[in-house]
């Protein structure tokens, strides 16, 4: 007959022992397949996940475990227990949770063997950045605009002559669906006797029906 170094019988024994009595779990064969642990067993699951827990978050302040971990049935015939539980931590970047699985020779009472998997929920992106406003320029009229310049110009400078508008230096900017502005140049000689010079203008509009709201030149 072939012996076992570690016999069944003896491994769920010593299985049994790390267990606090009270209610049990039963498969439908009559075997125990879960228990509640012993205050022993929790300590030195406790202890080795708490030196775990530094190891990935390098620079915990706080470990704090959640409620009492679940005692597993011996799958592999080891004679091994395995305590599963969960805690937090708060680290230097905010609080974080994990899982652990560990394993624990009953003979000793010791943890032999821990798993530590970091449970926090994955941060939520930032939101995308606003869209900006595209300006609407169905009612946007340069026409419109540059005669309004023209208007202010000849106001500062009545006798002024040889007046154009150079198209290349148009800009639109859309601020907001009640205001929009059109940017230009333009050259012209305000008197007879002075030579050609380059003005800017800035034209604020309505976009909703291209009525000009105001006018400004530059220069």
């Amino acid at each position: 007959m072939r012996s076992h170094p570690f016999p069944r019988a003896r491994a769920v024994a010593l299985v049994l022992a790390i267990a606090s009595a009270g209610p049990q779990v039963r498969a439908q064969d009559g075997s125990i397949v879960a228990d509640t642990p012993s205050p022993a067993a929790v300590e030195a699951c406790e202890r080795s996940a708490r030196k775990a827990v530094p190891a990935s978050a390098r620079e915990p302040v706080e470990v704090t475990f959640t409620g009492t971990p679940s005692l597993l049935p011996d799958r592999t015939g080891d004679g091994l227990a395995v305590l599963r539980g969960t805690g937090r931590w708060r680290a230097p970047t905010g609080p974080r949770t994990f899982a652990y699985s560990c394993n624990l020779d009953p003979r000793t009472s010791e943890a032999v063997g821990l798993v530590l998997r970091d449970t926090t929920p994955a941060a939520a992106p930032p939101p995308p950045p606003k869209a900006p406003v595209e300006p609407d320029l169905s009612q946007l009229s340069p026409e419109a605009c540059e005669s309004s310049a023209v208007g202010a110009l000849r106001q500062r400078w009545p006798f002024m002559t040889q007046i154009t508008f150079d198209p290349t230096t148009r800009t639109y900017r859309q601020g907001s669906g009640a205001s929009a502005s059109l940017h230009g140049s333009v050259q012209g000689m305000p008197t007879r006797e002075s030579p050609l010079r380059v003005f800017g203008f800035e034209c604020e509009v309505d976009p909703r029906d291209g009525r000009v709201l105001r006018i400004g030149i530059s220069g």
